[in-house]
């Protein structure tokens, strides 16, 4: 019977364990730069957590030092993650007419979740930038054999799919791989980023188009006239019961029903796990808590984990809080701070490009594990 801390050894060389707490986790974060700090162990434990799914992490070696690294999770239909699974997903795609959807859709022979799942999700369980973890060393065979690895994983599941939901696409070395082996994809949105001018807010202002500028600062004298106030604080310090009220206001208003009691323990986990690397820009008025902000630090990039406002508010007094808590005043954090990048992730991609990011395609790419049906995409 295999002990929670064993090493497996897969085929190629493919090493493998279930917990996160029994990766090489010094050599396994070694591997990821600023972009990867959803595939760093601190945040496999949050996953891990949180999930309710089973894990399997995979990696090559040299001279018993990880070179390439894959994060996997397997999914069932039950799972209630919808931005985490390739048949909701697809269904959202072909609405929004992302490219290659809406034929990917067409062409399935039956219902997508009956069709797609249960899947084995590749490249972690996050929504935005999933990928491999390579090294200097790594080689496209060490690609090569994670993939193959990947798939017998999901074979063993009995899973129908394995998919790697949102692969960059500048990330050609794993797509060619995943392309040769038989993969299709189709695009499952767009990541957003902002790259911190040295300026501060000032070197961002006049980056914009004049029409923009003139609606920032009409934005921060509607903030200023509301007599909103903005601080950055540190998460044991913040009133993490507003924080989860707010955040379930703003789900709600994107179907999304998820309470306070719930949205809580993840808040503390945060707090408890991640000390002076998570922090909250936080936005009062009239006394009370108005929106916040959960920022994650990662080497020299901020990333926007979650958001909540007061609507009712915002409404009575036009207050732009969106924009004050993760734009103008956390520009100016992040430039005092030597931030380089803030990551915005998936979403509203039209809005976060109309103040200063820059976005990238993701794209699903899938195979179908159990042979190509007939009529299944070719």
């Amino acid at each position: 019977m295999q002990t929670r801390a064993e090493t497996v050894l897969l085929p190629d060389g493919v090493r493998m364990v279930h917990h996160a707490a029994d990766l090489p986790r010094a050599a396994w974060d070694a591997l990821t730069g600023p972009a990867d700090f959803w595939l760093t162990c601190r945040w496999l434990d949050v996953v891990e957590a949180t999930a309710g799914v089973p894990m399997a992490y995979l990696w090559t070696e040299r001279a018993g030092r990880p070179v390439a690294c894959l994060a996997t999770a397997t999914a069932t239909a039950a799972v209630p993650w919808a931005l985490g699974r390739p048949d909701v997903l697809l269904r959202l795609a072909a609405k929004s007419r992302l490219p290659g959807a809406a034929e990917f859709l067409a062409e399935l022979p039956g219902e997508p979740t009956e069709q797609l799942m249960p899947t084995l999700l590749a490249g972690g369980r996050h929504t935005g930038s999933t990928r491999m973890l390579c090294g200097p060393d790594a080689t496209p065979a060490d690609v090569t054999a994670l993939a193959a690895a990947a798939e017998e994983l999901g074979r063993q599941a009995q899973a129908a799919t394995v998919c790697y939901l949102y692969l960059d696409e500048h990330d050609r070395g794993l797509a060619d791989v995943l392309a040769r082996r038989g993969y299709r994809h189709f695009t499952t949105g767009e990541y957003c980023s902002l790259q911190v001018p040295p300026g501060g807010f000032d070197g961002y202002l006049a980056a914009l188009p004049r029409k923009r500028r003139q609606a920032v600062t009409a934005d921060r004298r509607r903030i200023q006239a509301a007599g909103v106030t903005v601080t950055a604080e540190a998460l044991g310090q913040s009133d993490l019961d507003r924080f989860a009220e707010l955040e379930s206001g703003l789900l709600a208003k994107y179907g999304i029903d998820l309470r306070p009691p719930q949205l809580l323990p993840l808040l503390r986990q945060l707090r408890d796990g991640f000390g002076g690397d998570a922090f909250a820009m936080v936005a009062r008025a009239e006394g009370e808590v108005r929106g916040f902000a959960l920022i994650l630090r990662h080497h020299d990039t901020w990333y926007a984990r979650q958001t909540g406002y007061d609507y009712a508010y915002q409404q009575r007094t036009g207050a732009p809080l969106y924009f004050e808590l993760l734009y103008y005043r956390l520009v100016e954090e992040a430039a005092a701070a030597g931030v380089r990048a803030i990551h915005y992730g998936l979403g509203s991609a039209d809005t976060k490009r109309s103040r200063g990011c820059t976005s990238s395609e993701q794209r699903c790419h899938l195979l179908f594990l159990s042979g190509r049906r007939e009529g299944a995409p070719a």
